[in-house]
Formats: structure tokens, C-alpha cells, sequence
């Protein structure tokens, strides 16, 4: 039940990020309002993600394993429909939630995905050049402008580390002196960053180089043979499929920076000042109250609606940084103190708002892929509330005295040591293990009443399983170019 338990409580991210899966195809089972088609199960089948909780059962088991944790996961959310969670506020705005993360990735695929392609011999290439290791400094800037100031000096003879410490917006390199951590091969950067470090002699640095993330100038630090390489026919499968991320990358690079001319992206505007004057400078006592009551933190009404940044058909304000601030996780938000990263901050925002665009004006957002990946995104919370409702954090409890000394004992008996006359006692472990095991047990058990549950759930809602279909389907699943040569 380990396995399976865990499928249940992940299943749902890797359904939205897997796999895009049409409507249209046989039946292979029906869960009350719910239908789950062989084409979507063959999909979900083909999706690394989804298979790998499977990859250590038999393969004649795999298939089964995959259809009964489906099925499961297809009772819950018809479970939650018969809660009637599908009339929340929140299911009916996981559309408007989902699509700005979605669309980026379909307009991508759309335009990039579909072209790239590595032979065997630019993969052979790339292994050669992998015999070479190299440690790196970089200055990190936050345009253009700041990264010929760069150059400026150390062409003018100041050392790459004292340049970084003063001017590099990174804390983390900033600190070293610009020093990355570590070795890197030729793969593991940018490959317009490989280009330019590519004629480089230790001590020297590149121009400038602009990625989506940022501006950067980098220097060479040391080059030695790289030892222990793996031979080229054991890796290169994965060398292709690392190329070929790295072409998709440079294509997206290019990409954005087209749509970033193309929609006249500017970050400027009088905002920067109340960003940089009062909003990043905030004592925490304050800052709290900025996405409830900015005028307790200090920022007017005319402050807020000051310009950062504008592009083709859009302005945005103070307000909508606050408000994208509140919304990313603490360590996606810029840091106090730092305009530089705040700007970098903006600037991802409005290139995922030009993003979406671009994708709605393709019409991606109706696309059968995008569509459901949605209907996904809304079985996930079908199932997520369902189970919180049934089983809550209270609802699991903890294992009694008894069960725990029982415990303590196999879990000695198991690692080979003897077991004492009279047993041991849970309370005699380290807090440490205590924790562990409790924490262990109340996962099974959590197992144990979800499985029950959804059991229960069987039994009243009497799925129709096509077992025929479902007999035919091949194991493994075929690729989807090989379905169709067939």
C-alpha cells in the first residue's frame, strides 16, 4: 500500500504537469461523472514521471498498479464532486490561477519544441569537449548598461574580485568575490556563455552577456583534464537529451528577447523611487501590511499607482509589484534593499503577462493539451479537499505505548542486533528516532484509513471498468510515433 498511498497524495501535480490528454477515445472506465478514456491512460503510461513510482514492480504488475491507482485517484474526485467542492470559489478560479504557468509552456512547445533535434555527432562533439573542467567568477548586473561599467573597469586593470564586490547584485558571489563553487564543464552553462568562454586563457574575462535572467560578465579562473570521464556510448543517450535542453534554451532566449522588442518593453518610471526609497527598505513591523493596508506601510495612494514598467497595451504599477510579491514565495521575492533584483523581479513578471498573450492570441488557451491539463488542475482539487475533509491532520492520531515498544523492538530485531531480555523501551531511544518513528507510523496509518476509504468509495459508486479494453492495451505502452507507424 506504500506505494500506492503515495501516488494518491502525488498523482495530481504530476497529471497537470505530464500529460495533455484528449477526450475523445474509448471508455476504458467510468466513475460516476467521470470518464477515463485508453487514450489517457496510454498518455499517462508514456510520462516518466508518472511511471516512476512503478519502475521497481515487475513489468507484468506495472500496468494493473497504474490502472487501480487511476481508478482510485478518479473515485476521489468524483467524491468530491458529489461534496460538492466543484462549487467553490477557488475551483472556479483554477483556470484563471492555471493558465499564466501553462501558457508560457505551450507557446514554447508550440514554437521550439517540435524543431530541435541533436545528432549522434554533435553529441560525440560536445563529449570531447567535456574532457576539460573550469572554474569560474561572475559579475552578475541587472542590464546592460551596469555590465559595460563592468568591463570598463576591468579593462582598465581592476581585479575581477574587488570588481564583483563592489558591483555585482548577486550577495551570494558577490561575497566570494564573484568565485562559483566547484567545477563546471562545457553542458552545465548557456550555451551563448560557453561561447564566449570558449577562447579564453585562465585570467581573462568575457564581454558582456545577456540572458533572460540577467547580464553577466564572466571570467576563466583555471582549466585542468577532467578525470574519470565515463565513456561516450555509456552517457549518450543523455548527452542528447541534454543538448537538446540546451538548444531548446537558446531558442527560448532568443525567443524572448524578439517579444521583449516586439512589445516594447521598458522597466523605468517614477515607481522605482517609492520601490527603492520606501518599499524595499520596510522594517518587517511594517512591510506586513503592505498587500492589506499600504497606507500603514507608508505608501500612498499616489504612490501606488505609479509606473514600473510598461509594455504593448499594459502599464504596471507599484500596486501590481506589491500585490506579485505577496502572492511569490518568500525566496522568490526580491530582497530588501536590492532595486536591481526587484527590477529583474518585474521584468519576469511582464514577460510571462507577454507570454500569455502571445499564447491567447494563438488561441492555446482553447487547445485540447491546455484544456486538459485544466480539467486535471480541477480533479487535483477535487481529490486534495476530499481527502483533507476525510482524513484531517487529526483524524490519524498516534500509536499507542504498546505499539510503540512493539515498534522499538523489530526495528532492533531488523538491523541484526539482539534484542534484550524484557525489550527495550520507545522512551529510551534519542528524540531524534522518536520523532521518526511516530512520524512513520502515522504515514501508515494515514495509508491504511485512505485506502479503507477509498474502498468504501468503490463499493458506492460502482465503477464501470472496460476490462476487455483494458486487456488489450499493450505493456509497455508504445511511444506515440511507433503507435502510429503501426
Amino acid at each position: 500500500m506504500t506505494r500506492r498511498s503515495l501516488l494518491l497524495f502525488v498523482l495530481a501535480a504530476l497529471l497537470i504537469a505530464g500529460c495533455g490528454k484528449r477526450e475523445e477515445g474509448h471508455t476504458l472506465v467510468t466513475t460516476g461523472s467521470r470518464r477515463l478514456t485508453v487514450e489517457e491512460f496510454e498518455e499517462y503510461a508514456r510520462n516518466a514521471d508518472v511511471m516512476q513510482p512503478y519502475l521497481a514492480m515487475p513489468e507484468s504488475a506495472q500496468k494493473k498498479a497504474l490502472f487501480d491507482d487511476l481508478l482510485s485517484y478518479e473515485v476521489l474526485a468524483e467524491a468530491g464532486v458529489r461534496a460538492g467542492f466543484d462549487k467553490d470559489s477557488t475551483y472556479s478560479h483554477i483556470e484563471e490561477e492555471a493558465l499564466p504557468r501553462l501558457l508560457p509552456d505551450a507557446l514554447y512547445e508550440e514554437h521550439i519544441g517540435k524543431t530541435v533535434k541533436v545528432s549522434e555527432s554533435e553529441a560525440k562533439l560536445f563529449y570531447e569537449q567535456q574532457k576539460e573542467e573550469h572554474r569560474l567568477a561572475v559579475i552578475t548586473t541587472v542590464d546592460e548598461t551596469q555590465a559595460n561599467a563592468v568591463v570598463t573597469r576591468l579593462n582598465s586593470g581592476v581585479k575581477f574580485d574587488q570588481v564583483a564586490r563592489e558591483m555585482s547584485i548577486d550577495p551570494s558571489s558577490r561575497s566570494t568575490g564573484g568565485e562559483i563553487p566547484g567545477w563546471v564543464t562545457y553542458g552545465q552553462l548557456p550555451i551563448e556563455v560557453e561561447k564566449e568562454l570558449a577562447p579564453l586563457k585562465p585570467g581573462q574575462h568575457t564581454g558582456v552577456i545577456v540572458q533572460p535572467q540577467g547580464t553577466y560578465v564572466f571570467s576563466l579562473l583555471e582549466t585542468r583534464p577532467r578525470k574519470d570521464a565515463p565513456p561516450f556510448e555509456q552517457n549518450k543517450d543523455e548527452i542528447i537529451k541534454m543538448l537538446e535542453s540546451r538548444k531548446k534554451g537558446a531558442l527560448v532566449s532568443q525567443y524572448l528577447g524578439g517579444l521583449k522588442k516586439q512589445y516594447a518593453l521598458k522597466l523605468d518610471g517614477a515607481g522605482w523611487t517609492t520601490v527603492d526609497e520606501k518599499i524595499l527598505v520596510l522594517p518587517d513591523s511594517l512591510a506586513r501590511w503592505l498587500g492589506t493596508d499600504p497606507k500603514r506601510a507608508g505608501v500612498t495612494d499616489a504612490e501606488m499607482g505609479q509606473t514600473l514598467a510598461t509594455w504593448t497595451g499594459k502599464t504596471y504599477t507599484v500596486k501590481d509589484f506589491i500585490d506579485d510579491m505577496m502572492k511569490a514565495p518568500m525566496n522568490e521575492r526580491p530582497p530588501a534593499g536590492n532595486v536591481q533584483l526587484a527590477k529583474l523581479f518585474v521584468e519576469g513578471k511582464a514577460m510571462n503577462a507577454i507570454l500569455v498573450a502571445e499564447a491567447k492570441k494563438e488561441k492555446l488557451d482553447k487547445s485540447p493539451k491546455v484544456a486538459q491539463q485544466i480539467s486535471r488542475a480541477k480533479s487535483s482539487y477535487l481529490v486534495n479537499k476530499y481527502v483533507e475533509k476525510t482524513l484531517p491532520a487529526g483524524a490519524v492520531g498516534f500509536p499507542s505505548q504498546a505499539v510503540l515498544d512493539s515498534l522499538t523492538n523489530s526495528m532492533i530485531s531488523m538491523s541484526g542486533a539482539q534484542v534484550p531480555k524484557g525489550g527495550i523501551k520507545f522512551q529510551s531511544l534519542p528524540p531524534q528516532i522518536q520523532q521518526q518513528m511516530v512520524a512513520q507510523w502515522q504515514t501508515a496509518h494515514r495509508q491504511q484509513l485512505l485506502k479503507a476509504e477509498v474502498d468504501r468509495l468503490k463499493a458506492e459508486i460502482k465503477p464501470v471498468v472496460d476490462e476487455k479494453a483494458l486487456a488489450s492495451i499493450p505493456w509497455p505502452v508504445p511511444a506515440e510515433a511507433e503507435k502510429e507507424k503501426a
